[in-house]
């Protein structure tokens, strides 16, 4: 999986999300999901790659919907470091913990019609972004993946 070189400008979070809860919205739409968003700061603002973050996010709520989600909530804050913090919260199906590592790897996948590239190349991403994607949380209540920005 070779990522190209992110292609940097200043975005605001809030237009990324909105756009990739439009791109998303039939398959979202369709299953009769509710996504919201929330900024715990106001107007939070990245330096990245837009299409490739929209990627994560895609891949992301792509992921929830296979999961039988029914609510997808990304919620974002600034820590008073500058680190800015983003999690996709849903309440589909969740990751068995001993799949929790697995699921990063190129090419697992639990699903039958999967790639098994989805979360490899969004945290691959996220690196190239100085950052990291992780699973912070996955019980019966609900998932949780958190991206970082340094």
């Amino acid at each position: 999986m070779h990522v190209p070189e992110p292609v940097r400008k200043v975005v605001w979070l809030k237009d990324i999300i909105a756009r990739v809860m439009q791109l998303t919205g039939s398959l979202s739409g369709a299953e009769g999901i509710k996504t919201d968003y929330t900024e715990l700061n106001d107007d939070i603002m990245l330096y990245a790659d837009e299409d490739q973050i929209s990627q994560i996010f895609v891949n992301l709520f792509r992921n929830a919907v296979q999961a039988g989600a029914s609510r997808i909530s990304v919620t974002a804050s600034v820590s008073d470091e500058g680190c800015i913090s983003i999690d996709v919260a849903n309440d589909g199906r969740p990751v068995p913990p001993e799949r929790r590592e697995e699921i990063f790897i190129p090419f697992f996948t639990t699903k039958s019609d999967g790639s098994g590239i989805g979360l490899s190349l969004s945290r691959q991403i996220m690196r190239m972004h100085n950052g990291s994607l992780t699973l912070a949380r996955s019980d019966e209540r609900e998932t949780v993946f958190s991206l970082k920005f340094r």
